[in-house]
């Protein structure tokens, strides 16, 4: 079987925020992907091909570990400040979380719920869960909403108040990709 037989694994949210999962091929993913007019892609987090488990560090101290594609985070795996602390864990697609765990430097959890995977200029952005302050505090739990600024980059309108997470720069580059679409058939 090539890679391109190989049956994808679309992971989905609905307006719970609960995730779904549905075997699709490679060409159904780029009639989603390449057309700008479903609204199905709101909904889609994820497409898994074959991912390896690897390890990642920076100056002897771990940075991530999980599964990867292309050496980009990509399935399961959990990233760490350069402290040793998590920084974020949970399932990986281009540009960042899709479902999963944000932690403040402190190693308290800052967000948990599901992302969208975010098209456009920018990393994936929360749209379900719970926001937490740095005591463990719940702030927020529900539906977030979002805009984007001038330049296209998403930004939270609801709850107020929450920013997206800044990757450190020795941890950028494993989430951020310059182009998955080469595992998408173009139309």
């Amino acid at each position: 079987m090539t890679h391109k037989e190989k049956p994808y694994i679309l992971f989905a949210h609905n307006q719970n925020g609960e995730i779904t999962q549905t075997n699709i091929t490679q060409e159904q993913l780029g009639r989603i992907f390449f057309n700008e007019g479903d609204r199905q892609w709101d909904h889609i987090h994820m497409v898994l091909p074959e991912p390896a488990w690897d390890k990642f560090y920076e100056d002897g101290r771990l940075i991530y570990e999980g599964f990867t594609v292309d050496q980009k985070a990509f399935g399961a795996g959990k990233a760490f400040y350069k402290d040793g602390k998590p920084m974020m864990e949970g399932i990986f697609g281009i540009k960042g979380l899709l479902y999963g765990k944000e932690y403040y430097p402190n190693g308290m959890i800052r967000f948990e719920g599901s992302f969208r995977l975010n098209q456009a200029y920018g990393p994936n952005y929360p749209v379900y869960g719970s926001w937490f302050d740095e005591e463990g505090k719940l702030l927020f739990h529900g539906k977030f909403e979002f805009f984007r600024s001038s330049i296209g980059y998403p930004l939270v309108d609801k709850p107020k108040g929450f920013t997206l997470l800044k990757h450190p720069l020795s941890t950028h580059h494993l989430f951020m990709w310059k182009d998955a679409r080469k595992y998408m058939p173009q139309h």
